[in-house]
């Protein structure tokens, strides 16, 4: 509790349940698509726009949500030309994003450390401006799947009757790609570009596991989710942890108990 006096501390926490909250509803629909992977492509190539913003000296959030938003939806190009699989095309853009990272580390001496934070993230370090604009995002992406819930629930079970409903699958696809690169940009702030996806898929493979419907799995991923959160930061806090590691390692030890009650359970 005397913790919680600290400014850093109240923001952190705020921040990494709305990140949490964020990438667990659109988790669900990620991995019922089978697009798990793509959370941790687009956080890979994130790497290569935060490298950019700091080159150029530009707003490292701003940037790179814009800078993964568009390598997303380039993604979703590539692959919906069936020329290219979209594993292949997560792959391609996962190398290509820390490939440029690297050859930014190595064009400008000076901000390694500071850009090598970003691989392991330190939500404690939330600034208030970052605090705002994670705020409005976090609005945006509960906008987002409240107002397409319906659709999306279509889409994710059966494109051909969503077709025949008159859903624009193309323009949605885009859509959802948008919003889940802001939720890795989001992640990434909280635990870091290498764990990012971790906040993505592992809530909601928890919720999936033992869920008997699909809001039911949603409602699920996001308890998961927020009980890691601050589980996570009162391990870090109480054991002087990696904030990252501890809520990831929640999230980890919260399914291997809901896969063992799946497994083992009546």
């Amino acid at each position: 509790m005397e913790l919680l006096g600290y400014d850093f501390v109240q923001r952190g926490i705020l921040a990494g349940l709305m990140v949490g909250v964020a990438s667990a509803v659109a988790g669900v629909f990620l991995i019922l698509r089978r697009m798990a992977f793509l959370g941790a492509g687009l956080s890979h190539a994130a790497f290569g726009g935060i490298a950019l913003s700091m080159l150029f000296d530009l707003d490292p959030f701003l940037f790179t949500a814009l800078f993964t938003l568009g390598i997303g939806n380039l993604v979703q190009l590539i692959s919906s030309k069936r020329r290219v699989p979209g594993d292949a095309a997560i792959a391609l853009v996962f190398s290509g994003g820390v490939a440029l990272a690297v050859l930014v580390l190595g064009i400008a001496k000076g901000f390694n450390e500071y850009l090598f934070g970003y691989l392991f993230g330190n939500i404690l370090m939330v600034s208030g401006s970052e605090l705002l604009l994670t705020s409005v995002s976090f609005l945006l992406v509960l906008l987002f799947f409240g107002l397409f819930y319906r659709k999306l629930l279509l889409l994710t079970f059966s494109e051909e009757l969503a077709k025949l409903r008159g859903v624009n699958i193309r323009l949605m696809n885009h859509m959802l790609i948008s919003v889940a690169s802001l939720v890795v940009v989001l992640s990434i702030k909280a635990v870091g570009i290498i764990l990012a996806s971790s906040m993505i898929v592992v809530p909601a493979l928890t919720a999936l596991l033992i869920s008997r419907s699909f809001g039911g799995a949603i409602l699920i991923a996001v308890v998961v989710s927020l009980v890691s959160v601050l589980s996570g930061m009162w391990l870090a806090f109480y054991y002087d942890l990696p904030p990252s590691g501890a809520i990831v390692g929640s999230m980890i030890l919260l399914f291997g108990g809901a896969f063992l009650k799946k497994v083992f359970g009546p």
